[in-house]
């Protein structure tokens, strides 16, 4: 108990004070970085990843574990790569484990692929890894998708393997306390099963979410269903769920438990578009929802932009850290063939009930950095959210506080939650002031815009950029880390007119 007071103690004073919220991104010195998953402690964040690595003169795919500090500072990177095998990885989940340390999941290749887990201490060092082969070597596709830890203290691997039809199955692998198979089980059907997610039951039983489609051999009249299903400790199906037919329904990207027993599903609904005669695509809105105790449908919430895109999605969801709804991040991209270019992210938050609460629109102003790739999301300790991913070949990361919010106060516009004295004016909100790699920006008014335009100016008067948009509710992420350090002016203009000014300062690291 002595050495549980200091924790609470902590914990309450984070709760109590203004949360941190930032917007990283860095390659840490790597030609390409990938932010994979993310730990998070009341201390500190531990994430994991991808880099390629050129240091000893190959190009080497290797593995990166990296200590950010809670206000985004990196502590120390530890990075593991070999001249003649390649450590990816792409998929899974950070567990911690009984004596402190980390464990991670991914795919260890030279001409084979196979299976891999590591254990890493606090401080980065890896400690312990283990290889395991597909019982089907001769198939090309054979990777390690999502791990849980079960209540006996052995590990379940959710695995994605291709089969001789060319379909793709999903194999469930039994690991014991020193990570030998014990034992596995492989769930196919005639269609291709593509893994979303793995959770644990409150029982010990795991719930399995997927896709079942034929997208890998068609290429119109697709059929694409949400499949989800449970499995007993050893690997026997105890119920499935299947989406209905006759509508595109995507993989059971993410899942969680509600208080109420039943499970919340961040998926997507979509439509088949015509390329042409003889080709379709598939594009999606975002879709959350949920199945009762007895794992029959309870309610959906679809989540739409301007219109549904193949890029568009949902990745991670969560229980809401005030307990109230769900919270789930993911893409949000439409082409200039709709009108304007959209590229960026968006963060929702839905009630227990499916009702839409709030969304949270992250707009990347043109360049390298415009295309953001979230793919794990968590909550955090001071009751925030952070998320980790790419920005092209750059490692992401981005904590918001309890309301979605990058820029303290994005919420003052939230219904009920809005202030007279936020809505009174026109004003640019930037946080934070000074910065150094981003302008991160919101434009608020007393009422409602259907555009926006902005301008920036240095010190001398000399305009430095100028752009539109047609969702003047976003949070604006200009990056700015190769512009001269300094005073600048951002400039909100309505037919001409200048409305808003606010001056902001670029330092450098």
């Amino acid at each position: 108990m002595k050495n549980l007071i200091p924790i609470l103690l902590l914990c309450s004073n984070l709760l109590a004070g203004q949360q941190t919220t930032f917007n990283f991104q860095s390659d840490l010195g790597y030609p390409f970085i990938f932010l994979r998953s993310v730990y998070c402690t009341d201390s500190c964040y531990y994430v994991t990843g991808i880099i390629t690595d050129t240091t000893s003169g190959s190009n080497s795919i290797g593995n990166i574990f990296v200590k950010f500090g809670l206000n985004g500072d990196t502590v120390f990177t530890e990075k593991l790569v070999s001249d003649n095998k390649d450590y990816q990885t792409w998929y899974g989940d950070i567990l911690p484990t009984e004596d402190g340390g980390l464990l991670d999941i991914g795919l260890a290749s030279d001409s084979i692929n196979r299976g891999w887990i590591v254990k890493f201490d606090s401080n980065g060092d890896t400690i312990f890894t283990k290889e395991y082969l597909s019982p089907y070597p001769d198939n090309e596709i054979f990777v390690p998708f999502e791990v849980v830890k079960m209540q006996n203290g052995k590990l379940a691997i959710l695995n994605i393997v291709e089969m001789a039809n060319l379909n793709n199955e999903l194999l469930l692998t039994f690991h014991d306390e020193q990570y030998q198979i014990e034992s596995e089980k492989l769930y196919g059907s005639p269609m291709d099963e593509v893994p979303g997610s793995m959770i644990l039951d409150n029982d010990g039983g795991l719930i399995i979410g997927s896709n079942r489609a034929n997208t890998n051999t068609n290429i119109k009249n697709y059929i694409s269903r949400t499949y989800i299903f449970k499995v007993d400790s050893i690997g026997t199906v105890l119920w499935e769920y299947l989406s209905p037919t006759g509508q595109l329904w995507d993989i059971a990207h993410s899942m969680v438990k509600a208080s109420d027993g039943g499970l919340v599903v961040s998926s997507g609904k979509g439509i088949e578009h015509p390329v042409n005669s003889s080709i379709g695509q598939l594009r999606w809105n975002s879709y959350i929802f949920k199945l009762n105790t007895n794992h029959q449908f309870m309610w959906g919430r679809e989540l739409r932009g301007n219109r549904p895109t193949g890029g568009t999605g949902l990745s991670k969801i969560v229980i809401a850290t005030d307990g109230e709804g769900f919270v789930s991040c993911g893409n949000l991209i439409e082409d200039k063939s709709f009108g304007e270019e959209k590229w960026g992210s968006w963060v929702i938050k839905v009630s227990n009930q499916g009702d839409s609460l709030w969304a949270r629109y992250l707009t990347f102003i043109e360049g390298i950095d415009k295309y953001y790739e979230p793919v794990d999301f968590k909550a955090t300790q001071d009751g925030g959210y952070i998320m980790a991913g790419q920005l092209k070949n750059l490692g992401w990361l981005m904590k918001l506080d309890s309301f979605g919010c990058l820029i303290p106060g994005c919420n003052a516009n939230d219904g009920p939650n809005a202030t007279k004295e936020e809505l009174a004016e026109i004003r640019l909100a930037i946080y934070p002031n000074p910065t150094t790699d981003f302008l991160n920006f919101e434009l608020r008014t007393p009422q409602p815009l259907q555009k926006a335009s902005f301008r920036i100016y240095d010190a001398n008067g000399k305009l430095v950029k100028e752009f539109a948009s047609g969702s003047p509710k976003d949070t604006f992420i200009v990056p700015v880390r190769d512009w001269a350090a300094g005073s600048y002016y951002l400039q909100y203009v309505d037919a001409g007119e200048v409305r808003a000014v606010e001056r902001f300062v670029i330092s450098k690291r």
